[in-house]
């Protein structure tokens, strides 16, 4: 006779015969388990969902610059080349970065005082990961744009319609204005943009300066004086970091030079301290209710050697090691861990479930406020059956010093 098949066949049957005590192990660990579960599928997919948007928001990632200044070319390479850049386009003087109107003939509806924002490839605001996969294309030339959620919904317009576009300067005491055609390449999510705004390439942005400055743009047929020799100069720029956690280095850097930049360093901060503090309190919890736990679970099989003594020295009298009378002890641990993971899972499916239904209006897709993935299921049940068996340890000790003299008595 094999000792330890045997051994494992006897305290099944010990289980199973007793079956009401063994209930009682498996609910308290479903009890202590289901809650930890769920606790951290909520520090899982509500916190991590956060800190998810806030990484990938180009919002959080955005630095923006004080005031006005000149950047030439040369600073724009240096800057555009650092690591930690991911994307930078120059800008132009805020008073001239704007469309006096904006007109849908389709239907008639117009947008005043539309701003104008320098776009170009990489621009994190025509990601695809905003859209789902189905980024808006880069608008190019001087007669493309991309328009807000909020400017395309006062516009009525779409990816696709044609606009007219009007801007007004004063020049010789005379009031004029510029009309041109321009076409709507995409309309950004809602995410991305809540202003009525329109993304525009450069050369377009500093063609509208160029007219507002009473100089003339060829390439529209504006007439005005002859442009300016020499190398051009910008009194802004967009700048987007390759990270939140750059921003801080990259916003102190620009300070040493004297360029005065507003971030979100303070919300960053805020998220990752929440992040941290809130998976110390997970911890905690988890550390004090497994503790709690595994000292009951090793108090009642503790208890359960002790009860069943007698009939334990009998089956080390018959000629069982002591190996096997530890493993006795062991394999009720393990089957009280198989059983009440089970059951704590049981609980935490549907609980999740719910919980997702009653926040879906809030989440985006992929997104989930109690979600755990296969890896941490395995992580749990590999910790509670290791708990378990070291909870067993106690008992197993007390039962291996169980001598078989002492079984002669029943005998």
């Amino acid at each position: 006779m094999r000792a330890t098949p045997e051994i494992l066949r006897l305290a099944y049957r010990d289980f199973a015969h007793e079956r009401r005590i063994s209930l009682c192990f498996v609910l308290a660990l479903m009890a202590v388990l289901a809650p930890l579960l769920i606790l951290f599928g909520l520090k899982f997919g509500l916190v991590d969902t956060l800190a998810q948007r806030l990484v990938e928001s180009p919002v959080n990632r955005e630095i923006q610059p004080l005031g006005s200044r000149e950047y030439d070319q040369p600073w724009f390479d240096r800057i555009g080349a650092r690591p930690d850049v991911a994307f930078l386009i120059p800008n132009t003087r805020r008073i001239a970065a704007s469309l006096t109107r904006l007109l849908n003939t389709a239907n008639g509806q117009d947008l005043r005082v539309v701003s104008m924002i320098p776009t170009g490839a990489g621009d994190p605001l025509l990601a695809s990961g905003l859209t789902n996969g189905a980024g808006p294309a880069v608008p190019t030339g001087l007669t493309e744009l991309v328009l807000s959620t909020a400017a395309a919904r006062k516009l009525g317009a779409a990816a696709g319609d044609r606009l007219v576009a009007r801007i007004d300067r004063r020049r010789d005491e005379r009031d004029e204005h510029a009309v041109w055609e321009v076409t709507v390449t995409g309309v950004l999510p809602d995410a991305a943009m809540t202003e009525e705004a329109a993304l525009v390439p450069l050369p377009l942005l500093v063609a509208t300066e160029d007219y507002r400055d009473g100089l003339t743009v060829p390439a529209l047929g504006w007439e005005g004086a002859p442009v300016r020799g020499g190398p051009r100069e910008f009194a802004r720029f967009r700048l987007y970091a390759a990270s939140i956690y750059a921003v801080a280095g990259l916003a102190a850097d620009l300070a040493a030079e004297g360029v005065e930049v507003r971030t979100q360093v303070t919300e960053i901060a805020s998220m990752q301290a929440l992040d941290r503090n809130l998976s110390r309190v997970f911890w905690l919890i988890a550390m004090i209710g497994t503790l709690g736990f595994l000292a009951s679970l090793a108090a009642n099989l503790l208890a359960n050697v002790e009860r069943k003594r007698r009939e334990l020295a009998v089956v080390r009298l018959i000629g069982f090691p002591t190996r096997s009378l530890v493993l006795f002890p062991v394999a009720q641990a393990v089957l009280v861990a198989l059983l009440g993971a089970a059951a704590a899972l049981a609980v935490y499916l549907p609980v999740a479930m719910a919980l997702n239904t009653w926040f879906a209006d809030s989440l985006q897709n992929d997104e989930s406020i109690c979600r755990l993935l296969p890896m941490h299921l395995l992580i749990a049940l590999t910790a509670t059956l290791l708990g378990a068996a070291g909870s067993a340890a106690w008992a197993g000790w007390r039962a291996a010093r169980i001598e078989p003299a002492e079984g002669l008595r029943e005998v």
